[in-house]
């Protein structure tokens, strides 16, 4: 008998797929580079094709950027020609001048375009890593989140808020940003953003350790694999970014199975992109599954056919 027959609730999901595809919209290396530019993903270059392979490869879900030097209208217009949802981050490590503006612009826009369809924003990317990395106090980082979330909001009647920020371990010092933001406005999905360099726990625990503090959907928000990162392998010898994409989909399944609630899982950054401190350079940090040439990493590429495969089974 299934749900159906027992007039149980269905819960559909959050997401159009399982897996999503992160493209990288910040502006790093003190403001220098912009990696939207950097790794052509803009609508007059290759968003669009962008797009297209992560759709083909069961990405039906990105994770991208209406940050501000962007044009917003022609961004959401690639996306829905595209066929794909979007989670839009409005502040990428950006020294936002004018967030009030930023969030109103972006929501008007996406109501314009996409009519009352939800809106999914992440106001603010690693509000924890912006003194490191914007030279922004988290504080200041955490307050601009609030700000763009509530505005947002006052513009459009359906919005949907993801936080992220680096959850690595169990500790209490990580959830910091989070419990501020969620504190001040409603949030909808927890994302935790993993990384095999970075962590100090398994993901399983991670995830539940965050389902049980704020008892709201978690995303992996950003998780993936590097080629040649030396911790990567010596953590985890004879893995590409295939078999860590499996890795990560298994832990996700045992957090579930313990209770949690997890809607989807993001690989960040999907392209490969240039270092951070050389925006011209032509060597690509080899993390994606698109290369700079639209080729396609081989062991990605397969482990994602293989999902569709086996979801459609």
């Amino acid at each position: 008998m299934n749900a159906q027959q027992l007039k149980l609730p269905i819960e559909r999901p959050l997401f159009r797929s399982e897996v999503i595809a992160g493209f990288e919209c910040g502006l790093v290396h003190h403001g220098r580079h912009d990696l939207l530019e950097t790794t052509r993903h803009t609508p007059q270059q290759r968003m669009y094709d962008h797009l297209r392979i992560a759709y083909d490869h069961g990405m039906k879900t990105v994770r991208d950027g209406l940050v501000p030097g962007h044009n917003a209208v022609e961004r959401l217009r690639t996306a829905q020609a595209a066929g794909v949802q979007g989670i839009w981050d409005l502040s990428h490590y950006h020294h936002n001048a004018d967030p009030v503006r930023c969030a109103r612009i972006v929501a008007e826009a996406a109501l314009s375009i996409l009519g009352a369809e939800r809106l999914w924003l992440c106001p603010v990317n690693e509000p924890s890593l912006y003194p490191l990395i914007a030279g922004m106090p988290q504080n200041e980082a955490v307050n601009l989140a609030i700000t763009m979330a509530r505005v947002a909001r006052d513009h459009h009647p359906n919005i949907g808020i993801l936080t992220n920020d680096p959850i690595t371990g169990v500790g209490e010092r990580q959830f910091a940003a989070t419990d501020a933001i969620v504190s001040a406005v409603s949030v909808d999905v927890i994302g935790v953003n993993y990384y095999p360099h970075t962590a100090r726990t398994i993901l399983s625990k991670v995830l539940l350790k965050t389902w049980r503090r704020y008892k709201k959907p978690i995303m992996v928000a950003e998780t993936s694999w590097h080629e040649g990162h030396p911790v990567h392998h010596r953590r985890h010898p004879g893995f590409h970014k295939g078999s860590w994409l499996r890795e990560v989909l298994g832990q996700v399944e045992i957090a579930r199975l313990h209770g949690a609630q997890i809607a989807g899982v993001c690989w960040y950054p999907i392209i490969d992109c240039p270092p951070w401190h050389t925006p011209r350079s032509q060597r690509r940090w080899s993390h994606g599954l698109i290369r700079s040439d639209l080729s396609l990493d081989p062991e990605l590429s397969a482990e994602l056919a293989g999902l569709r495969t086996y979801s459609a089974a």
